[in-house]
């Protein structure tokens, strides 16, 4: 064993990366709790713990011949959802260049990844005054492109985050009641657009509406963000329907069935 390091004080987090760095490494033998515990300079008691939670969810797992640990399948999922989000994103771009060309705001693909959404393509961050990174976590319950999944998602898996997850507050305006949130959900599943005022960041407003993937199961959304004094209602009213037209033909052609609701609701509100 050469793979030695000297942790003290490590936060959890760097003893995990360590870990898979060096079940990376040996993946074709695997490595042992004491074999880990002596590379890396972490008790075994310590190791052990930390193992055992890694395994309990798949990331890694253990030969039960010879106790020997292995890197799970969790990270080959993780991996499919980083390429399928490139993928989406290839797709969308041509609808967000479209999107903030006639808007002149930052638009942007958000990918739901199971915790959060993920800013995986962006457009006109470079040439209007808000910036989103690529990469950017935005929250489920405060962020519009992550209530518009929020939403979306099954009413089980809906409760489950609702119940177990921590409502942040971001701003004096970030949704912190669960049963406020609730009712702003419902509104989104009604008219399929989340709006975001200033509840993530101070100054800023975003507009929001959900994709959906060839099971038809809300896989991400599509959205605008701009400064609040900018972005009023009216001009938020009018970029709607256009940002729901373009979320149906992206998920279209995944193979979606967009929800009928969301486009009739759409098409009543049109001008005849």
């Amino acid at each position: 064993m050469r793979d030695t390091y000297t942790f003290e004080a490590m936060p959890s987090i760097d003893k995990i990366h360590s870990i898979f760095e060096l079940l990376r490494k040996h993946y074709k033998s695997g490595l042992t709790n004491k074999e880990i515990s002596q590379a890396l300079n972490i008790p075994p008691s310590t190791c052990y713990r930390i193992l055992a939670s890694l395994k309990k969810y798949d990331y890694v797992y253990q030969n039960k011949r010879d106790s020997r640990y292995f890197l799970g399948f969790a990270h080959l999922r993780l991996a499919e959802s980083v390429v399928e989000g490139m993928d989406l994103a290839a797709i969308c771009l041509p609808y967000l260049e479209e999107l903030h060309s006639q808007t002149e705001e930052t638009t942007f693909f958000a990918l739901y990844n199971g915790l959060h959404c993920i800013a995986m393509e962006i457009c006109g961050h470079i040439n209007t005054r808000v910036s989103v990174g690529r990469g950017e976590i935005m929250p489920l319950h405060s962020a519009a492109s992550g209530k518009a999944v929020l939403a979306f998602l099954p009413e089980k898996e809906r409760e489950t985050i609702l119940r177990n997850h921590q409502l942040e507050s971001y701003t004096p305006e970030t949704i912190t009641d669960v049963e406020k949130l609730r009712e702003n959900l419902a509104s989104i599943y009604a008219t399929g657009v989340s709006l975001n005022h200033q509840e993530f960041h101070r100054g800023i407003t975003a507009l929001a509406v959900p994709l959906f993937g060839n099971d038809n199961r809300v896989i991400g959304a599509i959205a605008l963000v701009g400064i609040s004094i900018d972005l009023d209602s009216q001009q938020l009213d009018e970029y709607a329907p256009i940002f729901v037209e373009a979320a149906a033909s992206i998920s279209s052609r995944i193979g979606a069935v967009y929800p009928q609701h969301i486009l009739d609701y759409w098409a009543k509100k049109s001008p005849r």
